[in-house]
Parts: C-alpha cells; structure tokens; sequence
C-alpha cells in the first residue's frame, strides 16, 4: 500500500445507521490523543478548512460536556454539542454529538479507537450511529465527508508540526 493510499479517509456505512471512517497518521497514538484531549489543539484541525472553530466547552472526562462552533467569513455559525460518555487513554473516545438546528435531531453516537501501529503510526476508527437510516443520509448530504476528509488532512499538519518540534 502506498503512502498516499494508505492516508486517505476511508468513509464507509456498514449498516442502515452507520458511518464508519478510517484514517492512518504518522504519529504515534498517545500524540494523535493529545489532540483530541487539548481543546487548543482540536480548534485548529476539527472540520472543514473554510470554517474557523471556537470551543466553547470542553471538559473532556467521563460526563464532561463538550460545545463548539464553527463559523464562517459571512458570520454563520454552526454549533455542535454532547456529552464525553467514556474516555480510555490513549485508546478509546465515546461521546454524543449533536448540531444546533430547528428541529433538533436526535444526537447521535460517536466512537473513536486509536489504533498504535508500528513504526508510530495510528490508525484511528470512528463509527457515528445514528438513531435511523435518514438521519444518517442526511448527515452524509450536509457534507459530512468533507468535513471530516479536511480536518484529518488538518490534524496529519498539526501532528507532523508537533513531532517536528520535537526532535
């Protein structure tokens, strides 16, 4: 597998309620988590590249609540939000997540694994499930895929600044 290929986002739905999305970095585990953990390092790699991310809230621990919001140059604002559900360091992130909007759809379920690879790389596995089969088309129309493909290439830029730091 070639490196290009191999640090591709890999959007897929494994079932009716599902979005399931792979990734590879060239970072160890316990790095990839930090930039999870930090709420200053998540601002600069969460989401899409045209929209600037202010945290709001981020106690991030079992039953922490969590809050951000993305903006863009013409002032939108679009604000998500949830609850830290379980926290394993460096291995496992579960959380809800929600988007404010009328009517408020039902939050759905995110889990993270940070997979330590070898050579220090990470392989991270997310699984978004949903309460049904449209709220989770809809969320792939909003433009789900993007958002997240761009944060990852974000977050690879944000990993090879830190570890360049630190040799």
């Amino acid at each position: 597998m070639s490196d290009r290929n191999r640090n591709e986002t890999k959007l897929t739905t494994p079932s009716d309620t599902e979005v399931r999305v792979e990734r590879e970095f060239e970072a160890p585990r316990e790095l990839v988590w930090e930039c999870f953990a930090d709420p200053d390092l998540l601002s600069e790699w969460v989401g899409p590249r045209y929209l600037k991310m202010k945290v709001e809230k981020y106690d991030f621990e079992p039953g922490g609540e969590w809050k951000y919001i993305h903006s863009d140059e013409a002032g939108n604002e679009y604000v998500f939000f949830g609850e830290f559900l379980e926290l394993r360091k460096p291995e496992y992130m579960k959380q809800t997540f929600n988007f404010m909007m009328e009517p408020q759809p039902p939050a759905s379920i995110d889990e993270a694994e940070l997979v330590a690879l070898d050579g220090d790389r990470t392989l991270l596995v997310t699984t978004t499930t949903f309460e049904s089969k449209e709220d989770r088309d809809g969320m792939i129309q909003s433009g789900m895929e993007r958002g997240i493909s761009e944060g990852n290439e974000q977050l690879d830029e944000l990993l090879a600044r830190k570890m360049a730091g630190a040799k």
